[in-house]
């Protein structure tokens, strides 16, 4: 509906010495083939999006936050998000990306986003508990 690519998989299809391509796409969608180049440069487009919704931000001992990442995501491009703390004694991150502060103290939160096609990008966010 608006326009958007969305990625399908990491398969690259190859051309028969007939002509002929074969692949199998689920029912109900409208599908279009990209050379390598333009999926190149969708996938650039896509990656250009996976950043923190914040890079900073300060919260106060046993409290919590979440690792947000920006609105221009489009989720359905992503296949798993992950996320880890650089010292789980300041602050600690669960599997949905919520922070939870342990001690004062300033720790970095990375989540590394892996893509349908196999590609991943890695953004961090900056923690400062009080």
């Amino acid at each position: 509906k608006t326009g958007a690519y969305e990625l399908v998989n990491s398969k690259t299809y190859k051309v028969d010495k007939n002509g002929s391509l074969n692949f199998s796409l689920a029912k109900g969608k409208n599908y279009t083939l990209l050379s390598t180049k333009e999926a190149a440069k969708v996938e650039k487009a896509i990656l250009k999006t996976v950043t923190p919704e914040n890079d900073k931000e300060t919260i106060k001992n046993g409290k919590k936050t979440t690792f947000a990442l920006s609105s221009k995501l489009n989720n359905n491009n992503v296949k798993k998000i992950t996320y880890k703390t650089s010292d789980k004694s300041v602050a600690t991150v669960n599997k949905s990306g919520k922070i939870t502060a342990k001690k004062k103290g300033t720790v970095s939160v990375k989540a590394t986003v892996s893509l349908k096609n196999g590609k991943t990008k890695t953004v961090s966010m900056k923690i400062t508990v009080k």
